[in-house]
């Protein structure tokens, strides 16, 4: 048994109550070669059920103010209690999919000490809606079938290295070693990408594990999905002089494009009318696009819009004051 890797599992935790029961059932049901060495959670100020749920499952807490909650911040709080050699980031709404999630995330890992981290695939709840469904089961990047190593060495990494940067604090595993010398850097957003950057260009690698499966997505509205694409594109484009790739014209001619093409997958995947498809969906899908295109535009300018309008815009700034 001493010889097995050991893992911490690692989760930061506000207001959790709706998944966080049998997202923590389903981590304590794994099965494989490794031993779980703890699961430990940072919680920021939860008034729900949370606290109580961690408890039971007898999950180590730590408790810190909303104000300073940070995504990578807080995730550098977990990783410094934990005492795995492997440290598995989990969100409180993401559920392993079956008993071999963990097992698989590990496995590039195991096999190759130059990989620095993995992710898992994402899968939809069956009550996600269907704009977030088609994002998940299309999207290249966490959605499709086959895995993949991430490298610098990669043919097509110097012409497009953002391809090569995603990666997922959903479900992740790291290599504590390589974190103790990167960790992640403390942003508001995409600290999970700005990480994988970081590792790759530092000539690790990364991975992503079909194999590894959770069940994780959301049914945010149009506001929420504003706030969510402005905070991502504020925190990729901090550095002065990028230039705006997006303009105001676009966005609606662009919302319903993407619109015209959940609907088509909708109908194709539900098998239902396309008249009641409409009726049903027209107008929450072209508003949940046109909301991100202007979150995306808007993230776009971060910089230049007065602080009291970024916390506005900011959905991270909204969770700090529930």
């Amino acid at each position: 048994m001493t010889d097995l890797p050991t893992v911490s599992v690692l989760l930061v935790t506000k207001n959790g109550e709706r998944y966080l029961a049998e997202t923590l059932r389903c981590v304590q049901a794994q099965q494989g070669r490794f031993r779980l060495a703890e699961i430990i959670a940072v919680d920021s100020g939860s008034r729900d059920q949370t606290l109580a749920i961690l408890v039971s499952h007898a999950v180590r807490i730590i408790r810190i103010p909303p104000q300073e909650f940070g995504h990578g911040k807080t995730r550098n709080l977990a990783a410094s209690y934990a005492r795995g050699d492997y440290l598995v980031f989990l969100t409180q709404d993401a559920t392993p999919a079956n008993a071999d999630w963990l097992e698989s995330l590990l496995a590039p890992l195991l096999a190759d000490p130059s990989i620095a981290g993995a992710y898992s695939r994402h899968l939809p709840r069956p009550d996600c809606h269907p704009m977030e469904w088609r994002r998940i089961v299309e999207d290249e990047l966490s959605g499709r079938s086959t895995s993949c190593i991430n490298s610098r060495d990669a043919p097509d990494y110097a012409n497009n290295p953002v391809y090569f940067y995603f990666f997922s604090n959903v479900s992740s595993v790291l290599r504590r070693s390589v974190w103790q010398n990167i960790p992640f850097p403390e942003v508001e957003f995409a600290e999970d990408q700005r990480w994988a950057q970081a590792v790759l260009e530092a000539s690790y690698k990364t991975a992503y594990c079909a194999e590894s499966r959770v069940y994780h997505s959301h049914s945010y509205g149009p506001w929420a999905n504003f706030q969510r694409h402005f905070d991502h594109v504020a925190s990729l484009r901090q550095e002065p002089g990028q230039p705006r790739l997006t303009r105001l014209a676009e966005c609606w001619p662009m919302a319903v494009r993407n619109a015209r093409t959940d609907l088509d997958f909708w109908v194709r995947k539900q098998g239902q009318a396309r008249t009641w498809v409409l009726r049903r969906w027209a107008f929450s899908v072209v508003s949940w696009h046109l909301a991100a295109r202007l979150g995306v535009w808007c993230g776009e300018r971060a910089a230049c819009l007065p602080a009291w309008l970024r916390t506005w815009f900011s959905y991270q700034a909204s969770t700090k004051r529930q």
